[in-house]
């Protein structure tokens, strides 16, 4: 387990405090933040998600425990907690439904289930609206009045923030952004659609697209006996192995990378369409590209929609970073405070 982080002291910090979980498929990251929605403590885990959801709260609920004894914060002061996790979901009734990326996490009350761990009310939220909360009170956003969120890692999330509020329409899965559709008869999805743009542009499918051209006989240094060979490149950093090799030069690398900038910049296009943000924050391993990815994708957006949009709306990564878990803990302290 990566060792805890702290950005702000305990003694520095203003009373209460809340606490962040945001669940992804393949890690599960917990923060503390104060009134002020400063972080206090960080640390992530492994989701190890064939363990079921119930395994995974009780040891969150450890983890939260540890992180206050090792950062001298009284776990009264702790007024309560907010976890993230992808959707589909029922928020009314905390309850995660059918996420495509954790199988055998289906129709779970992880809302109560957390709340019965850690002993304090629990406010649930879908993973990308809660990092786009975050983005918008205390990352890249902060200036704005909207933005969109793209998480882009095992599968492609989605958060919307329009006039200062998330936007979770009518059943809660007005965010689903991964399953916009980019193709009317392409690739089968996580989600049992077709042609979802998280079926061609997420981290998995990246490396999934480059598994299938070489085995159909491409060339490029990344295959060996015909075959991706990243037998020793952490699950992790498979995406970010394949953008390396194309900035080395690889040419058969470049044209995934291009192909995967067209598929994202396709769906982005539409949403600057849709929505009009001011800026559409890309967070996830694949941001760690940086101007790879960034440039390109800025002027395939442009292409592909309207030009007083484009021009207006800004693409960034997310500034909160690994940290995009304190939004989880700021939708918390809002509902509490009734501004959420």
């Amino acid at each position: 387990m990566p060792p805890a982080k702290s950005t702000t002291s305990s003694a520095a910090a203003q009373k209460p405090f809340f606490v962040g979980l945001d669940v992804g498929g393949t890690n599960i990251k917990i923060g503390v933040v104060d009134d002020a929605g400063q972080t206090l403590a960080y640390q992530s885990l492994r989701t190890e998600q064939d363990k079921g959801a119930e395994d995974a709260c009780v040891r969150m609920a450890a983890v939260v425990r540890r992180l206050l004894d090792e950062n001298n914060i009284n776990a009264n002061d702790v007024v309560r907690a907010g976890i993230a996790t992808p959707g589909p979901m029922d928020i009314a009734k905390g309850m995660i439904l059918r996420p495509g990326n954790l199988p055998g996490w289906w129709d779970f009350p992880i809302r109560d289930r957390m709340s019965h761990h850690l002993g304090v009310p629990v406010t649930f939220a879908n993973d990308a609206n809660a990092a786009a909360y975050g983005e918008f009170w205390s990352g890249a956003g902060k200036q704005y009045h909207s933005l969109v969120l793209l998480t882009l890692g095992t599968g492609i999330g989605g958060g919307i923030v329009l006039n200062g509020k998330v936007w979770h329409g009518a059943d809660d899965i007005a965010a689903e952004l991964g399953h916009v559709s980019i193709c009317y008869a392409g690739r089968r999805c996580n989600c049992g659609t077709i042609g979802c743009v998280e079926a061609y542009a997420s981290a998995t499918a990246v490396v999934k697209r480059t598994q299938e051209a070489l085995r159909q006989g491409a060339r490029s240094a990344l295959a060996k006996g015909g075959k991706l060979d990243l037998s020793k490149v952490a699950k992790e950093d498979k995406c970010g192995h394949i953008f390396l090799a194309a900035k080395r030069g690889d040419a058969f690398a470049r044209k995934i990378v291009a192909d995967t900038i067209v598929y994202l910049a396709t769906a982005m296009a539409s949403l600057v369409n849709t929505f009009n943000p001011d800026m559409i924050v890309l967070y996830g391993g694949m941001t760690k590209a940086g101007s790879q990815l960034f440039g390109p994708l800025r002027k395939e957006v442009a292409k592909r929609c309207f030009k007083v949009g484009a021009h207006r709306c800004k693409i960034v990564p997310s500034k909160l970073g690994a940290h995009a878990v304190i939004g989880s803990a700021l939708s918390a302290m809002h509902l509490l405070k009734g501004n959420a």
